[in-house]
């Protein structure tokens, strides 16, 4: 055998004439054929399970942040034309859309049929249109009587939770009870007052809809006894996941004179819970696709004692030990990476078509199995990401070489004198 450069067109052909002879010639072994089929099932799903993840990571996010702020900007102490400015130098710095001086405090929001916790927020009539919940703004809020009357009146919007919690329409009337209260002779009597249902909002967010009240800011201020005061600035950006870059941008055009805070830090058990479970989830579905790489061993075992006579012979007329390894791990290779392309792109079209597999799905069941009533999604969210999927593909190509790096090594130090002896 004429020496060959490695990795070559002999050691090639040779490599792929085994791995397409039949059974009963010594080729590929049934154990080998379902280890390709496990890579690329695995492969597969774990781009599915991961983009589907991701969906519903962005969807809860996005409707998280889009119902609050993403950094906050504590103002107690500062008069409000010195915050109105604040607001004005925030919004020119990078990358952020909004900045709106706000009051928010914990009420007890009562009505005749029940009671609970709400969150009010002050806002300035000019911020309303910075609400992206709020789709008509300024306009709609106006049209049901909100910011009119003597202090901003007492016309307030509330979350549709919130309304269906309290058993409330637009129109109705909630008794709003804050914790502090006014001094008085017979001791501290709290604060309250009844407020007229303008209207109802969604923010995308259960959780957030279940306690907001928009109140006009200069209502807020009376209630809260903060006349001239706000409480904080609500900055929006325009990448949530990048608050902190907006953080030091506005400590040094501040020179760090403000106490800032992101929604990260706030809700930081809610994002690390996200994180902890979809890095457990990669870990789990790298692991199967290791398990599963790790058969291609007995099949190229079982490949290597077929072969045995074969190689022997390419031993006698001049192969070296590094071509007869080659060989072996080009085989190993050939069944992970075909495998690995093959579920990377069947992945991919299903996350590209997850809605018509959703509706394939269930026409099969006989049943909606992602109800938009139960989960409050129009449809099975996928967000593909393409470096999570190329990883994952490269994961399984790199563990279907190693894997077969050891059965390749018997192969090349087999003695073709011992081989041959019984042949």
């Amino acid at each position: 055998m004429a020496k060959s450069a490695p990795f070559g067109g002999v050691e090639r052909a040779l490599a792929w004439r085994y791995l397409r002879a039949r059974r009963a010639h010594g080729g590929v072994s049934l154990i080998s054929i379902i280890s390709f089929f496990g890579i690329m099932l695995a492969v597969m799903a774990l781009i599915v399970i991961m983009s589907v993840m991701a969906g519903f990571r962005s969807t809860l996010l996005n409707a998280l942040l889009g119902g609050q702020g993403h950094v906050f900007v504590q103002v107690e102490d500062y008069p409000a034309g010195d915050v109105d400015e604040l607001a004005k130098r925030i919004i020119e710095l990078p990358d952020i859309k909004s900045a709106s001086p706000i009051i928010e405090q914990q009420v007890l929001a009562t009505s005749d049929y029940a009671r609970t916790g709400a969150l009010v927020r002050g806002i300035r009539p000019q911020d309303m249109d910075k609400l992206p919940y709020l789709e008509g703004g300024l306009g709609e809020a106006e049209a049901v009587g909100w910011g009119e009357g003597k202090n901003g009146g007492d016309v307030v919007m509330i979350g549709a939770f919130l309304a269906s919690d309290l058993r409330i329409r637009p129109g109705d009337e909630i008794r709003l009870i804050a914790p502090e209260g006014v001094s008085g002779p017979f001791g501290v009597t709290p604060r309250s007052k009844t407020y007229t249902v303008g209207g109802t909002f969604t923010t995308g967010s259960v959780e957030l809809d279940k306690l907001y009240v928009l109140m006009p800011m200069q209502q807020a201020q009376l209630f809260f006894n903060r006349k001239g005061q706000y409480q904080l600035v609500d900055v929006r950006v325009e990448d949530p996941m990048r608050s902190e870059l907006a953080m030091r941008h506005i400590n040094e055009a501040t020179n760090g004179q403000y106490y800032l805070q992101d929604w990260k830090q706030q809700r930081a058990s809610y994002f690390n819970a996200l994180n902890v479970e979809r890095g457990m989830m990669r870990v789990i579905m790298l692991i199967l696709i290791t398990i599963t790489a790790l058969n291609i061993i007995t099949g190229v075992v079982m490949l290597v004692k077929n072969k045995t006579r074969d190689i022997a012979i390419l031993r006698t007329i001049g192969a070296t030990r590094g071509a007869i390894m080659r060989i072996f791990i080009m085989i190993g290779a050939i069944l992970g990476l075909t495998g690995a392309l093959i579920g990377l792109g069947l992945g991919v079209l299903i996350v590209l078509n997850i809605d018509a597999v959703e509706a394939a799905l269930s026409l099969i069941m006989g049943r909606e199995i992602f109800a938009a009533d139960v989960y409050g999604l129009d449809g099975l969210p996928a967000e593909l990401d393409w470096g999570e999927a190329l990883f994952t593909t490269l994961w399984a190509m790199s563990m279907s070489i190693l894997v077969t790096i050891w059965p390749a090594w018997n192969a090349a130090r087999l003695d073709p004198v011992d081989a041959l002896r019984f042949e």
